[in-house]
């Protein structure tokens, strides 16, 4: 599904992102900004500003940001296209598909009308043998029809008779109901429970059956279609979105039957994968639903292997403010199956009793022997790879400390290398070691001189920053003004890898400094001063922790960019380098 840039561009000047809020949030005018209690955090105070002028909301608690496209994201929990058609909708104008593409991924509507066929074959005439099964399950007919259980009838052409006429050649194929031989249609559910699976909008894109009498294989899903990726997807999450406005917590679970299990036991806030380990993009989806996740895996091997895989597909994209868990079955118990036998308080308890992300993985460190040299390299072998994983740098450097702790070596020192090159590049950009206020505050004060005036971006005054690979976010922004001065700070944002950049350039948008052509040069220049003293200072650290022999890998390679992009390269750089690049102390 593709939408022109243009396109965006023309919709965010047809909206007022003062009105979007508005009609969300009620507002107050205070200054140049509009205020309101932050809407991504709990919020007791006004923290959340919204500037008119440059189209941009911006929180000084939680540091969310973006223009219209990404508050309505956030605030009503749309992907980006149902954002974009939210806001077009309230626009009165029509998105430009291009090339038809999307109407490829749009879900059929036979899926809708099979699920409808389907309900209306569970009945105690076509299918007493679904509905026995069901009732042994403990299943009520209000959970049933909470979650559109439906019942296939053991037959090659019952949906294909009921369609008759009414769908294409194109229609049976694409819809991911029927399988193909010799250009002949067939039902692809036959003698199957049927479970419907249905998109973040309510859209049925697929169903998963299960199987009453004995046969292989117990469940059959959907094959994937062009409105249909199991690896997106996850059952159950449109159900507990449609009940609860605010989610305080999600549990992922392997199979259907769990979901509706737990749901007929009190538990109404489960969600399940597809035949498929828990990808980075299910986590991601839900991360935008809640920050708290509980993974409750079968009490047996394949339930183990899936919650490390969770564990590994959780790393690259965990926040601070995001708590996982992970729950363990007795062996030979699954969620549905636990909570029918031992009943809600029982699975409670274990859900207030789960492990945690962090303990989880330091648990699995602590089952090789640290208490010989061989057992902590080993140790050190297994965390490096996957604490190298994770991007947000705060989580990172407590992680590497524990892991250290453990192993009894400085892991950090390690030559193993990060798992996003790009992306540590930018989170970097302002050193812990030097993220002083000062620094800070100049950084911000750079990017609000160039706010102010755009022509800034040409000067010369930030050649001397080119020294140091860490202000590459830095000439990014300034290549974005050089290209187009009339930029809008929304558009340069979306450019911005690291979010701690992202909220420098945020604030000094919702501050809106007022200022002469000439206070923003000198402005600016002043800033790149404290900068590039603040890079000098930087260089001599990194030369005394080579002189000592504590320089990790990456401070090696910064050192090594550091000289190497000096106007005027010394005899003693020059041997440096070469100690450097040979890795001699």
């Amino acid at each position: 599904m593709s939408i022109p840039t243009s396109f965006i561009d023309q919709l965010l000047d047809q909206t007022d992102i003062v009105d979007v809020v508005g009609r969300r949030i009620p507002l107050n005018k205070k200054g140049s900004n509009f205020w309101c209690q932050c809407p991504f955090h709990d919020d007791s105070n006004p923290s959340m500003a919204v500037n008119q002028d440059k189209q941009f909301f911006y929180c000084f608690v939680c540091q969310e940001s973006g223009n219209a496209i990404h508050f309505i994201r956030r605030y009503e929990n749309l992907d980006f296209v149902d954002a974009i058609e939210t806001l077009a909708s309230s626009a009165g104008i029509t998105v430009p598909y291009e090339t038809n593409k999307h109407e490829k991924s749009k879900p059929s509507g036979l899926v809708e009308k099979a699920v409808n066929y389907y309900k209306g074959n569970l009945n105690e005439k076509i299918a007493p043998q679904a509905i026995k099964y069901l009732k042994d399950r403990k299943i009520s007919g209000v959970t049933a029809k909470k979650f559109n259980i439906g019942y296939a009838q053991d037959k090659w052409d019952g949906l294909l008779n009921h369609f008759g006429s009414a769908a294409s050649s194109k229609e049976l194929s694409n819809s991911g109901l029927f399988s193909q031989k010799d250009d002949r249609f067939y039902d692809r559910f036959r003698g199957r429970i049927i479970f419907p699976i249905r998109n973040i909008k309510g859209d049925f894109i697929a169903m998963g059956g299960r199987i009453i009498d004995e046969g292989e294989p117990k469940y059959l899903n959907s094959p994937e279609t062009s409105f249909f990726n199991k690896s997106n997807e996850l059952f159950g999450l449109f159900e507990v979105k449609d009940s609860q406005k605010n989610i305080d917590s999600l549990i992922v679970v392997e199979g259907y039957m769990d979901v509706i299990g737990l749901y007929e036991h009190g538990i109404k806030n489960a969600v399940a994968t597809l035949g498929t380990a828990v990808t980075p993009n299910h986590i991601s989806k839900i991360m935008r639903y809640t920050n708290k996740i509980f993974f409750a895996f079968d009490g047996d091997l394949a339930g183990g292997k899936a919650a490390w895989k969770a564990v590994e597909n959780t790393f690259p994209i965990i926040r601070e403010d995001i708590n996982i868990h992970f729950v363990f079955f007795e062996q030979g118990h699954d969620p549905d199956s636990y909570i029918a036998e031992h009943g809600l308080k029982a699975f409670q308890k274990l859900l207030d009793e789960s492990i945690s992300l962090s303990s989880y993985f330091l648990s699995k460190i602590k089952e090789f022997n640290l208490e010989t040299l061989e057992g902590r390299a080993q140790a050190a072998a297994f965390a490096i790879p996957i604490v190298n994983k994770i991007n947000n740098s705060v989580i990172k450097e407590v992680y590497a400390h524990e892991v250290s702790n453990l192993c009894g070596m400085d892991i950090k020192t390690m030559d193993a290398p990060p798992s996003s090159p790009k992306r540590q590049e930018t989170s970097n950009a302002i050193k812990a070691s030097s993220n002083t206020p000062i620094r800070v505050k100049a950084v911000i004060n750079i990017f609000s001189s160039i706010l102010a005036f755009p022509s800034i971006a040409k000067e010369k005054l930030f050649d001397e920053l080119k020294v140091d690979p860490n202000f590459n976010f830095l000439f990014l922004i300034l290549d974005l003004y050089k290209q187009t001065p009339d930029i809008k700070p929304s558009r340069v944002i979306e450019n911005i890898e690291s979010d701690q950049i992202k909220g420098y350039f945020s604030e000094a948008v919702v501050a809106g400094l007022e200022l002469s052509e000439k206070n923003a040069l000198k402005l600016a220049n002043d800033c790149v001063k404290i900068l590039i003293k603040n890079q000098k200072d930087r260089e001599q650290i990194l030369k005394d922790k080579y002189n000592v022999g504590s320089i990790s890998a990456i401070e090696r390679r910064d050192l090594q960019q550091i000289i190497l992009k000096k106007q005027e390269i010394t005899d003693n750089d020059r041997d440096l380098l070469r100690k450097l690049s040979s890795k001699q102390d």
